[in-house]
């Protein structure tokens, strides 16, 4: 018995090979850090002991058993419970390092979705390399250690013939692949409460990728053909046929008939497969037929609004268990000892330490800002009154009802503005945007973006609550809709609205190529609504990283601000003339008062001063990246013209940049790009003070300390306008040191002259002396 590995390269046998000697020298050897593999079978112990400590990149396609002879219930059942297990597993080893490395990305498995898979090919490369082993051996112990297998090995250059072969053989596999788990889906799954709503979890989305039709299209959809199914579902269909099952057997053959209707064809309703999943799943579990599923619907409002929710009332702030509830409130206290206080503000600067430093770019600035305007919201309607009654210049629109955290995915906004957020005030039911989706409505709603903006009406204008509203993965192209639009400014500029108001919270993912991830620019709106940027992926060590957010986990409470509300309280009950100027000039100015006083108790002040100058300000990092890059791709002459304008060096974009980035969409035109990225100028860096239709004038030095880069002036100095002048210059400036050298000489001739006289009239002179 043992493995023996042709290397086709060499024309050398290999007996009684060692596999991973061999892999081990080319992975080194080569620097290879990507592995392509096609296996019948493997096992999650064999992938984490023997490929995920070698290499960075893995795509694994696994295979299932005969689907051509298999009957069509044990072909959903190989579906659904594979699947199963490998998510179970993830879920009952959170901590695994295969299940972070599915979460991160860098591990990726899929399986057979039709065909039946003999193919075994096992494919390392870097840029130019590659080792390439195929042959009869699976990912196994038992097949690399003990088995008679033969693998045939090849390696070379990447540019070489065989390898694009090896390459075509692996995509033609995976083209016929279905996803076993990717990293969005696997994170939701870990959430689930216990296994049995994890696995109802799992057979819900399953069902969802099942057809019968060979026209369906998608990469994971599984076609399964419809005469087989109608076939299955007779005979199956009667309750004694289904006694002479086992359980297992029976859950299987349920689904098939619930799933696919008269003649094998699967239901037009999707939207109830999920519903109906879980009704069989109960009705097999518990063995009564009379279950019903859970509802879910939503018939008022007042259902999502936050547990428990604080609200005020005759100068003080209550906490109730929820709106409508006829439970004794309490009056919000904190009797905190000094070590709890510590502890609590402890908490505070380490949740913003955890921002900044395990970012790849700090945004220790924008946790820190969300956290005080988290603490402060309950008493923003009273900042908004006393802006109204100010004598200076500003109004009640200039304090934002809500707070948007923006950025691409899996940068901590939702870990933030949602699971930490909750659990730092005491609300316990944070929603997802899904919760807003018109079927989850008793009484039904338009659309999700207008049942949002309904949501947030009917809570702000519920007498009492002052609890933040937290939406958790919103569209950002709400904020571009006009009834949106509409009601944020009724309710920041409606006079009438006194009286305590709750404030909002909302994640959205920011893409940039997505029509449906722009979001509204207008200054209007941001002066409303405060965007604050999470762009940075994580970084550092992960296990270090995940001890210290799960540390923040268990440490997150309401401490701080159930302490913040009562000292807010005092603060609120005498506001002095000072005070009041310095909250003028800063709305979080209040809460920044408390907290600086109780970490001064502690010298604790240092660890976040910075962040306490001044409040993060979103207009001055948005489209920075995008400037950038537009500004080096664009061509000086017909792009970009430089002129001299007031003393100053200007720049003058043209619509013509513009119509080259667009897609020629009506929401994304030439003329749209222009105003976009002119709203993207801020305007305390005094950029740009003007657009037109064809364009704008840029002032380079202001632009340049906006990217914090030389970005235009690099721009001008390689132009030919710039070279010209500078030809100019250095020819105006030889010119003049020629003529300055031409006077100098004539003086210099001149002082001899005289100096030659002089010296001539005085020997002169001395001669008719001595005569």
């Amino acid at each position: 018995m043992g493995l023996e590995i042709l290397n086709h390269t060499d024309q050398k046998l290999i007996s009684n090979a060692d596999f991973w000697q061999l892999v081990d020298f080319q992975r080194e050897s080569n620097k290879f850090s990507e592995f392509k593999g096609i296996s019948f079978v493997s096992n999650i112990k064999f992938i984490e002991k023997n490929l995920l400590p070698r290499f960075d990149q893995i795509t694994l396609i696994l295979g299932l058993t005969d689907n051509g002879s298999n009957s069509i219930g044990k072909r959903i059942d190989q579906i659904l419970n594979k699947r199963r297990d490998l998510i179970e597993y993830s879920y009952e080893h959170q901590d695994s390092t295969f299940t972070k490395r599915i979460l991160d990305g860098s591990l990726q498995l899929f399986f057979t979705k039709q065909n039946l898979i003999h193919t075994k090919l096992y494919l390392m490369r870097n840029q130019s390399k590659y080792s390439v082993f195929s042959g009869s051996m699976n990912l196994t112990d038992a097949a690399v250690n003990k088995n008679m297998e033969q693998l045939v090995w090849d390696y070379g250059n990447t540019s070489d013939p065989l390898f694009n072969c090896y390459q075509q053989m692996f995509q033609d596999n995976l083209d016929q692949a279905a996803t076993y788990i990717d990293a969005k889906k696997l994170s939701g799954y870990l959430k689930d409460k216990d296994k049995e709503e994890l696995r109802i979890h799992v057979m819900q989305d399953s069902s969802l990728e099942i057809k019968n039709s060979p026209n369906s299209t998608g990469k994971d959809i599984i076609i399964l053909p419809a005469e087989e199914i109608k076939k299955y579902r007779d005979h199956y269909s009667k309750d004694d046929e289904l006694k002479k099952l086992s359980e297992n057997e029976k859950l299987v053959a349920s689904q098939t008939v619930t799933l696919f209707g008269e003649g094998g064809n699967k239901r037009r309703k999707l939207d109830t497969i999920g519903q109906d999943l879980y009704s069989l799943t109960q009705h097999i579990i518990r063995q009564d037929k009379k279950a019903k599923a859970d509802t879910t619907q939503i018939e008022k409002e007042e259902d999502l609004f936050p547990v428990p929710v604080q609200f005020y009332n005759n100068g003080q702030l209550f906490q109730a268990s929820k709106i409508g509830d006829n439970i004794p409130s309490e009056v919000i206290t904190s009797d905190l000892t000094e070590e709890q206080l510590k502890n609590a503000l402890q908490l505070f600067c380490d949740i913003t330490h955890e921002y900044n430093t395990y970012k790849e770019v700090g945004e220790g600035w924008q946790a820190c800002d969300f956290m005080l305007f988290l603490y402060e919201s309950p008493w923003l309607w009273k900042i908004r009154n006393l802006y109204e009654l100010s004598g200076s210049n500003v109004s009640r629109e200039d304090v934002p009802i809500a707070t948007a955290l923006i950025g691409q995915g899996r940068t901590g906004k939702s870990t933030l503005g949602k699971r930490i957020a909750a659990k730092l005030i005491g609300a316990h039911n944070f929603l997802d945007s899904g919760m807003m989706d018109p079927k989850n409505y008793a009484f039904g709603k338009s659309n999700i973006n207008m049942t949002i903006t309904n949501t947030l009406s009917d809570y702000v204008y519920t007498n009492g609550p002052v609890s933040p509203l937290m939406i958790d993965d919103v569209s950002p192209e709400l904020t571009t809709r006009t009834y949106f639009e509409r009601f944020i400014k009724e309710v920041t500029n409606n006079r009438n609205l006194t009286h305590p108001s709750p404030a909002f919270v909302f994640t959205m993912n920011r893409q940039e190529s997505s029509i449906k991830s722009q979001f509204s620019l207008k200054p209007e709106i941001m002066r409303r609504l405060w965007y604050l940027s999470f762009e940075s992926t994580f970084s550092g060590e992960s296990d270090q990283r995940n001890a210290a957010l799960t540390s923040l986990f268990s440490r997150a409470n309401d401490d701080l601000f159930k302490y913040c509300q009562v000292e807010l309280a005092k603060f609120f009950t005498n506001v002095s003339v000072e005070d009041a100027q310095k909250i003028e000039r800063d709305f979080l100015y209040p809460i920044k008062h408390v907290l600086k006083t109780a970490l001064d108790k502690f010298d604790m002040y240092n660890q976040v001063s910075k962040y306490f100058e001044e409040n993060y300000d979103y207009s001055l990092f948005v489209g920075r990246n995008d400037w950038g890059m537009l500004i080096n791709q664009a061509k000086i002459g017909s792009d970009i013209l430089f002129i001299k304008q007031d003393d100053r060096l200007k720049a003058q974009i043209n619509k013509e940049l513009f119509n080259k980035i667009s897609d020629q969409t009506a929401k994304n035109s030439g003329s749209t790009m222009l105003d976009r990225y002119f709203k993207y100028l801020p305007r305390k860096y005094h950029i740009a003070s003007q657009q037109t239709s064809t364009g704008f004038i840029l002032d380079v030095e202001n632009f340049d300390k906006w990217l914090d880069d030389d970005t235009l002036m690099n721009k001008y100095q390689n132009s030919s306008s710039f070279r010209d002048k500078q030809q100019r210059d250095n020819q105006a400036q030889l010119t003049q040191t020629v003529d300055m050298l031409a006077k100098a000489m004539l003086e210099d001739r001149e002082q001899r002259r005289k100096e030659e006289a002089k010296k001539n009239h005085s020997w002169f002179g001395n001669l008719f002396h001595r005569n």
